[in-house]
């Protein structure tokens, strides 16, 4: 049996469509393992949408330093700090200043539980989708039980929030309304 191919004037068509179907998998597979990740950056105040900054075409091992230097390029906050020997320090977040004499420190919370994070933001890579958290917080304070005191009331003053939880329940509803709102 002879088994011929259509040419047409010394054109053949099925190496043709050979090479087309191989460059459109090549393409589907590149797409596939395209390093793009998004992450949402909590910053006060938390009970507005402008305490949620999305950073999205991340790679994959992007640290939450690098998403913060790219959401400040995008304007989208500023922020400040210092390289120590263990990593870099953030000291202010949206001019908001950590005070070093009152023993203030921006407090990390991330992970799927909202906890704080042992890793600085040059080390801690976030997941895709993942939200992070920031807050102002005194290192003298060993606990959560002060959220009725003052300084800490999270509707009174959102930068020295210590329960996090109206934050927390604040920008899950906002990430959860950006996340369909982009879907549809």
């Amino acid at each position: 049996a002879v088994v011929s191919t259509q040419s047409t004037g010394g054109y053949d068509l099925s190496v043709d469509m050979l090479k087309i179907a191989i460059f459109f998998t090549a393409c589907c597979f590149a797409i596939s393992f395209a390093e793009d990740k998004e992450v949402t950056i909590l910053i006060p105040p938390y009970n507005t949408n402008e305490g949620a900054i999305t950073v999205t075409a991340l790679a994959d091992d992007a640290t939450l330093h690098h998403a913060m230097k790219r959401a400040q390029d995008e304007k989208k906050m500023t922020f400040k700090g210092k390289q120590e020997s263990i990593g870099f320090y953030v000291t202010s977040i949206d001019g908001v200043e950590a005070d070093a004499t009152a023993h203030e420190y921006w407090q990390i919370l991330g992970g799927g539980n909202m906890k704080p994070l042992q890793l600085g933001v040059s080390d801690y890579v976030p997941k895709n989708n993942e939200a992070v958290l920031f807050r102002l917080m005194t290192w003298d304070d060993d606990s959560d039980d002060h959220a009725d005191e003052e300084g800490d009331d999270c509707e009174k003053n959102p930068h020295r929030c210590l329960n996090g939880s109206v934050a927390v329940d604040t920008s899950f509803w906002l990430l959860i309304s950006t996340i369909l709102a982009t879907l549809t």
